[in-house]
């Protein structure tokens, strides 16, 4: 049983992204959408001008994702399953990371999308995740200063409004000593041929991905970040990876 409850505190901002978070556009917003069961969503928006490309986006996500599993499985595998408590995982999509949570553990998905929903609510149940989606808007987090002991977000900052404003929240949220874990993809190195074609197609590609940056320095935003401690491996997916072949894992560490 869904139950809707208009709340004009709403208002008609709301945020999408690509990698799946914040990119603020103006749409139409409805009051909270609660439902018995798993997942609670604490708002939807309309996103009729974005609906096609968000389901396009989806099956994409869960199409590459066991491919995703083949190259960072075991990292996801060590990172993310050694989390315990109250994770937030930001611009979960829909919920391909949701197999490495360990049991227990409590999740708090910030999604804006609600084209992801469905398919996020049933990867948690289907890996037994004790999850909550929160569907926010404005450029804030609604989870209290030091309430998370982990935070995740993959292929997340490439199409955030402020990529340093949500490196920033994601550091507000964690307790002292709390572990951000992330992936994403980055430009390609100057003066090389990729990097001029990831300049070319940043605009198309944005438009297929809402928002989504080809060329973005993400390293240096969180090595420059609040962060005590910032670990980055860099990634050359070949080929296959095509114009975001590069791309960087690792964490990032609050101070204790």
């Amino acid at each position: 049983m869904v139950v809707c409850v208009p709340d004009p505190t709403l208002g008609t901002r709301a945020e999408v992204g690509c990698c799946r978070w914040w990119r603020e556009r103006r749409v139409g917003a409805v009051g909270p959408i609660r439902t018995a069961g798993r997942g609670t969503v604490d708002g939807v928006v309309d996103l009729e001008k974005q609906k096609l490309r968000s389901r396009f986006e989806a099956r994409l996500l869960d199409a590459s994702a066991e491919s995703n599993h083949e190259t960072q499985g075991a990292r996801k595998t060590a990172e993310i399953g050694s989390m315990s408590g109250t994770v937030v995982e930001l611009g979960p999509g829909t919920g391909v990371n949701m197999r490495y949570y360990a049991r227990g553990v409590r999740v708090i998905a910030i999604e804006p999308n609600p084209v992801m929903h469905d398919r996020l609510r049933r990867h948690a149940d289907e890996h037994e995740v004790d999850m909550e989606i929160r569907t926010l808007q404005g450029e804030s987090i609604d989870v209290a200063d030091g309430e998370a002991d982990g935070v995740v977000g993959t292929l997340l900052l490439c199409g955030v409004e402020d990529p340093a404003m949500v490196i920033n929240e994601a550091h507000r949220v964690l307790k002292p000593g709390g572990r951000y874990f992330f992936t994403e993809h980055v430009r390609a190195p100057e003066s090389t041929w990729m990097h001029r074609t990831q300049r070319v197609l940043r605009r198309p590609h944005g438009w297929m991905f809402n928002g989504c940056r080809t060329d973005q320095d993400t390293g240096s935003l969180l090595r420059g970040s609040a962060f005590e401690t910032v670990e980055i491996l860099e990634e050359d997916r070949g080929p296959r990876g095509l114009y975001v072949r590069y791309g960087i894992i690792g964490t990032a560490v609050k101070a204790s």
